[in-house]
């Protein structure tokens, strides 16, 4: 039977599942909500970067999700802002499977209004933190036995650690099996950054601490330089890898003497996608994170910006104005 995905937000990250979806066999029908001319004509260039059999798809381009009829499944690429209602909307039209962008929204209260409207219509959704995908992670994996207690730290260049931070916990949480995190912003930088995706948003940098009950522990840090390159350890007993996601290079030691030099394969959303998808379509599950999975890594996000911006600013705020 011919399967229907819609698209909801099709600007840089949108656009890039959309170069995905089409490298999927088909037939499939594609609708594509995106009311800005400029990111739907961004989209259509990058579907010509792409080839792909053209007869397999078919795809219809709207301005509202009003215009939607119910799809196999939905890929929700909007801003964070709002992003719960629209979902709501979404649901009300029959749909029941969801991969949704990180920041799933802006608060607690959002994401337990989230969970429960998704609970209420029996749906699924799925938050596309897409480091589960890459191969060189689920070696990386195999290779930490369980419940073997890690210690994971990253230093990355300033890319926006309110944006990218859920990334890295998640990937944390899936190497230890353990959902319920802990964190501390105390080593943030005492000034927030401009957030390329507008003025309604704002990014951090500096350092975020953490850990897990079992006493597995990491940190992230994101520093405001150009030009380093992202670098994450993971240690456990006896046992250590070093990535370097840029150069596309990881070591791993194993023992004193046993150091192998190989090859880390970064994946891009223009092709986990297609994984995602074809997943959820073959057994209605994937490897991302459910909502319920990822709650708490985003409740601890929300608070630990919010207080830095109330540290900062005197403001208490209670929507955390990060995508």
């Amino acid at each position: 039977m011919k399967k229907k995905i819609s698209l909801v937000g099709c600007g840089n990250i949108g656009s890039r599942h959309l170069q995905s979806l089409v490298k999927l066999p088909g037939p499939l029908d594609i609708e594509i909500v995106e009311p800005n001319g400029n990111a739907q004509t961004l989209a259509k260039s990058r579907l010509e970067e792409i080839n792909y059999e053209k007869t397999n798809f078919n795809f219809s381009w709207h301005e509202s999700i009003n215009t939607l009829d119910k799809s196999d499944l939905v890929i929700v690429a909007t801003p964070s802002s709002g992003r719960v209602n629209i979902i709501k909307q979404l649901l009300e039209l029959g749909n029941s499977r969801f991969l949704i962008e990180k920041m799933v929204c802006q608060s607690a209260k959002e994401y337990e209004l989230l969970l429960k409207i998704m609970n209420k219509a029996n749906a699924r959704g799925w938050v596309n933190t897409t480091r589960r995908y890459f191969d060189s992670y689920k070696r990386i994996k195999e290779f930490f036995d369980q419940p073997e207690i890690i210690h994971f730290s990253a230093i990355s260049y300033n890319e926006g650690l309110g944006s990218n931070a859920i990334h890295m916990i998640d990937l944390f949480s899936w190497l230890c099996n353990n959902n319920i995190v802990t964190l501390n912003g105390d080593l943030l930088y005492d000034k927030l950054f401009e957030n390329k995706r507008g003025k309604n948003f704002v990014e951090f940098a500096g350092t975020i601490t953490g850990s897990v009950n079992n006493g597995s522990t990491f940190q992230i840090s994101f520093l405001p330089y150009e030009n380093i390159p992202s670098v994450f350890n993971i240690v456990g007993d006896g046992k250590f890898v070093v990535i370097d996601e840029i150069n596309n290079k990881m070591e791993v030691l194993e023992g004193p003497e046993n150091l192998k030099k190989l090859k880390f394969q970064n994946e891009l959303v223009s092709n986990v996608t297609q994984k995602i998808v074809k997943d959820i379509f073959e057994s209605d599950d994937c490897c991302m994170p459910k909502l319920e999975d990822i709650k708490q890594a985003h409740y601890e996000l929300f608070r630990i910006f919010n207080n830095h911006i109330k540290k900062l600013t005197n403001n208490h705020v209670n929507q955390c104005p990060i995508t």
